[in-house]
């Protein structure tokens, strides 16, 4: 029995204005972990924010479980959570106060499981201060906390390991390898380091040989 990729993407096309990136391009995204290779501008963190909804496809579908991003593209977004490498969003808010909101765009965000990554990332510190006064590293581990407990089908990581302490790493490394063995949900993560112990479990996607 054949069983449908959670998330799933089919002639895609994109553009930016003067640069082409992405021509007719697809791939199925299984529960599990994909680790998306390739070098500076071969469109790792355009194609994220494409999954993402972030920016418009030319051309192209993508469907998150069994969701059309078209046809139903607010009930896509809450099915798939996006942590990119910049600030953090809505930066006035205070980490608890962050999550809550992001609790009313995704009702299984799980609150038990963002205080345990609150305890692994070491933020405990910071939960009294307004996201717009931390580091963009501290926001960062704040974002992470929230892709790591949402609880949508899929989660897109856009270079996760960079700028993180020994022990936040070896957390977010914990974590991938136990998304690697994930039967619920879809990670994606774009990045030029292997994601630990989970890059010997991984899919792999090469975006220059998939060009």
């Amino acid at each position: 029995m054949t069983t449908e990729a959670t998330l799933q993407v089919r002639g895609l096309s994109f553009s930016y204005p003067g640069r082409h990136v992405f021509t007719g391009w697809q791939g199925d995204f299984a529960n599990g972990l994909t680790w998306v290779r390739g070098s500076n501008g071969s469109g790792k963190s355009t194609l994220l924010k494409v999954l993402a909804g972030a920016l418009r496809p030319l051309a192209g579908t993508l469907r998150a479980a069994g969701i059309d991003a078209a046809e139903r593209p607010l009930d896509y977004r809450r099915e798939v959570f996006w942590c990119g490498p910049g600030a953090i969003a809505f930066d006035h808010l205070h980490p608890r106060e962050y999550f809550a909101f992001l609790r009313s765009l995704y009702p299984r965000l799980d609150l038990a499981a963002v205080d345990a990554h609150v305890r692994g990332f070491g933020l405990a510190p910071f939960l009294g201060k307004r996201l717009s006064e931390l580091s963009t590293g501290t926001q960062r581990k704040v974002w992470l906390c929230a892709a790591l407990a949402a609880g949508t089908g899929v989660v897109l990581l856009d270079e996760p390991l960079n700028a993180l302490d020994a022990a936040s790493l070896e957390h977010l490394l914990t974590q991938l390898a136990a998304a690697a063995r994930s039967t619920q949900q879809a990670f994606v993560v774009a990045s030029h380091e292997p994601p630990g112990e989970a890059a010997g479990v991984a899919a792999r996607l090469d975006l220059e040989a998939t060009a």
